[in-house]
């Protein structure tokens, strides 16, 4: 039986499209062999091989041996199910259940329980940055408010935020040559995440972004500002951080 779609009998026509297929159909039919895979597609077995070597090493597909027949002659058969990452990537309705869960939240306890959950969330973020600044000042390294942003933009980028820091210097106008003033710039940046883990949740529980500002700015140890956020239609989500101010020469 050839699947729809695929060239029979051979590699003609073989593309991206058909690895495509083939984890589809390693995802419903798993464990399965290339054999099996290579009668479904009508492909060949070495045509198989090759999309199923390819897809291993990109951490698609894992091998998975099954036994042979209870005769208990010859080795065991190799087939083929999806990675842990790959079912990571498929789409699970969690998004779905997860506004859910808020909407249900809110309409139990109120904004108040948005909030708490809201901050429990990103509750270690402060812990694990200061742990991390404890061991680079302790190898001797000074940590200043800038160095301490940037491994922020680290801790948020590990945890799923796509995050960028861009610094920003503001001339400011001085008082004129007759009052000795010299011209002053300001020195801030932004936190720009490229990406929203919690986005389609965001969009409809403020509360998210909100708290999140809230920690930076404790962990910055200065006012911070939500200029722009991915929940509101922006590209970015973008937070000022005022760094420091010092005169220009």
């Amino acid at each position: 039986m050839t699947a729809p779609g695929i060239a029979p009998g051979g590699e003609t026509g073989v593309t991206q499209t058909t690895r495509d297929r083939l984890v589809d159909a390693i995802s419903t039919h798993g464990p399965i062999t290339a054999r099996r895979l290579a009668e479904l597609f009508g492909l060949t077995s070495a045509a198989v091989r090759r999309h199923l070597a390819a897809l291993e090493v990109e951490g698609v597909i894992a091998e998975h041996e099954l036994p042979l027949a209870p005769r208990g002659r010859g080795r065991p058969s190799k087939s083929f199910v999806l990675s842990p990452s790959a079912h990571e990537d498929l789409p699970g309705g969690y998004d779905e259940l997860a506004v859910m869960a808020m909407d249900e939240l809110a309409r139990l306890g109120g904004s108040e329980a948005v909030t708490a959950l809201a901050e429990h969330r990103i509750a270690d973020w402060e812990n694990v940055l200061a742990e991390r600044v404890a061991e680079r000042e302790q190898a001797g390294e000074d940590i200043t408010v800038t160095r301490k942003l940037e491994l922020l933009s680290e801790l948020l980028t590990e945890r799923g935020y796509a995050t960028t820091v861009r610094p920003l210097h503001v001339p400011l106008p001085g008082r004129g040559p007759e009052s000795g003033v010299a011209p002053r710039t300001l020195v801030t940046a932004q936190l720009c995440h490229g990406h929203c883990p919690v986005l389609d949740v965001a969009a409809d529980h403020p509360e998210l972004c909100e708290a999140e500002s809230r920690v930076i700015s404790r962990i910055i140890g200065a006012p911070v500002q939500r200029l722009a956020t991915l929940a509101q239609g922006a590209h970015v989500c973008t937070t000022h951080i005022p760094l420091t101010e010092g005169r220009t020469p």
